[in-house]
């Protein structure tokens, strides 16, 4: 064998190693470089006005000589929070303007009414964050709000679809006609994200830090998410199978692909939210199967056939809680 032979293997193997990391390399650079770039499909900003579905609670009595609430100046803002500047508690949060957990702006007549419904479980450190945040942003956007929290009060498998379908029928009940479905573990950065539903279901967290910002598929729809209460009605709401953590989001995106809505998204920069800190549910192992056999199943499974038993409803100045068993 000739001398040369080992190390001309040698120095294929190193430049083997070479090209492998090199790639490796190029592939971690254009990751981070795309932070925050992912161009996903969205209404352009000039359009968003046009797609916003206008209607209010008709137990809401405009007052006389009172304008109506303009929402274009907080569409344009390009105002953000950053994430680190979001506080970790509140100590001299005001309440002002609120009850029942709902709020009406005094200066102006509002032309949109949304019902936030968060289901929750064991999470009072988020809670109280959550809370007066929230109240925060939206009290200064002009909109008629109320926000409903549906905890699951057993010790059942927690099942984030079912108490939706709670909280969606008591606020259908209470003639809200947008539902925007919120996890408590998601705070909105942007002021521009106007609180509001579109003509068809509104993705609105599709920017989150600790993704990068960057959605990642396209039928996504978990986090948060804006509907009309019709269109809610008309999917039949969320299947009440899926017990523990996962399924239940994608198995709602089929159910709105089954009645031809589109899912519509804001542009990125009025998309940003950032994430709490939290514990996962346990994982739902047959979340696969179940989807699977839900496909021929919508009519059946949903907001019509949600089984549970109401502990208490309690309208607090800060939000309604709706105390449920599975």
């Amino acid at each position: 064998m000739p001398k040369w032979l080992p190390i001309n293997r040698l120095l294929q193997v190193r430049v083997t190693s070479c090209i492998i990391f090199l790639l490796c390399l190029i592939a971690v650079i254009q990751f981070f470089a795309s932070y925050g770039e992912y161009n996903y499909d969205h209404i352009p900003r000039e359009q968003l006005i046009s797609n916003i579905y206008f209607h209010t609670n008709p137990k809401l009595v405009p007052k006389k000589e009172t304008p109506n609430c303009n929402y274009d100046g907080i569409l344009q803002s390009t105002s953000t929070i950053n994430s680190w500047e979001v506080p970790k508690k509140y100590d001299d949060f005001s309440a002002a303007g609120l009850a029942n957990g709902s709020y009406t702006p005094e200066n102006c007549n509002p032309l949109l009414s949304v019902a936030i419904l968060v289901t929750y479980r064991n999470r009072q450190n988020q809670l109280d964050v959550f809370i007066p945040y929230v109240h925060n942003f939206l009290r200064k956007q002009g909109i008629h709000y109320s926000i409903y929290v549906i905890e699951q009060q057993d010790d059942k498998a927690w099942n984030k679809g079912a108490l939706y379908n709670i909280g969606a029928k008591q606020a259908i009940a209470d003639k809200f006609p947008c539902l925007i479905l919120h996890d408590v573990d998601l705070l909105p950065l942007d002021v521009g994200n106007l609180y509001a539903c579109l003509r068809e279901p509104r993705h609105m967290s599709a920017s989150i830090d600790i993704f990068r910002y960057v959605l990642t598929y396209d039928y996504l729809v978990g986090g948060v998410l804006a509907i009309r209460s019709d269109q809610y009605m008309s999917v039949n709401g969320f299947s009440n199978r899926f017990e523990g953590w996962g399924g239940e989001d994608d198995d709602f995106a089929a159910r709105i692909a089954a009645k031809n809505l589109k899912i519509l998204r804001y542009p990125r920069e009025l998309s940003r939210y950032t994430m709490l800190v939290h514990r996962h549910e346990k994982k739902n192992e047959e979340r696969a199967r179940i989807m699977y056999e839900n496909k021929h199943n919508f009519n059946h499974d949903g907001l019509n056939s949600v089984d549970y038993v109401t502990i208490n409803v309690k309208r607090n100045r800060l939000f309604t809680l709706i105390g449920v068993k599975l």
